[in-house]
């Protein structure tokens, strides 16, 4: 399962000020965590005329600045899928949380004491006064962040890491991998690491050219 969870609702639901605090707990507790808003207007994030704004226009694929503290990248969304910008920001976190993309197929969570679940697919929890939820789908009230974190933790974060421990690209697209073939290729580069001098750390990164298609 990807680290990844979206938030849907209709505005002055609560989205906003809940995935604030899930940030903030989260991240106390040593998490890395992203968060993705999805907007259907113009963004106006930089500046007309500033050095970024002309390197933009004049065709950079990527405009970026920097300084001791924040990065700010700006990139044409043009040619990238919603689904290739999630999981590009998804693979170095341990949670991304999106707010919208509701049309696209990643477990949801619905803010809303009115909509149904069943106006929406893939909803996994609900968080509202009323419950509107039935069967495996889990319900939230507002006030109860702590409950929301807990489950955050044991069913979306904890299962999440764990399926990123061995990660395989074959031309830049991911392969699924069941559980034992992932155990079988990290014990196997793990020994063959081991009779390498430095070949002791926690995270490895390898890449193969084979010259051709196999």
């Amino acid at each position: 399962m990807n680290p990844i969870i979206s938030v849907v609702g209709h505005s002055n639901s609560g989205k906003t000020t809940i995935i604030e605090q899930i940030v903030r707990i989260l991240s106390r507790k040593g998490y890395r965590v992203g968060v993705l808003k999805h907007t259907h207007g113009a963004i106006k994030a930089d500046k007309k005329g500033t050095d970024t704004d002309r390197f933009r226009l004049a065709g950079a694929g990527i405009s970026s600045i920097c300084d001791d503290k924040m990065l700010v990248r700006f990139e044409k969304a043009q040619g990238h899928s919603p689904k290739a910008i999630v999981q590009a920001l998804s693979k170095e976190l341990d949670l991304l949380i999106i707010e919208g993309y509701k049309k696209e197929h990643y477990p949801k969570v619905l803010f809303s004491d009115e909509l149904s679940v069943a106006d929406l697919k893939g909803v996994i929890a609900t968080v509202g006064k009323k419950k509107i939820s039935s069967g495996k789908v889990r319900h939230f009230q507002p006030s109860k962040i702590a409950e929301i974190i807990k489950w955050l933790e044991r069913d979306i974060i904890i299962p999440g890491r764990k399926s990123r421990q061995v990660v395989i690209e074959v031309d830049g697209k991911r392969l699924p991998l069941k559980d034992f073939v992932a155990d079988i290729i990290k014990e196997t580069i793990r020994g063959a690491l081991g009779t390498l001098k430095g070949g002791k750390g926690r995270k490895v990164d390898i890449s193969i050219d084979f010259g051709r298609k196999i």
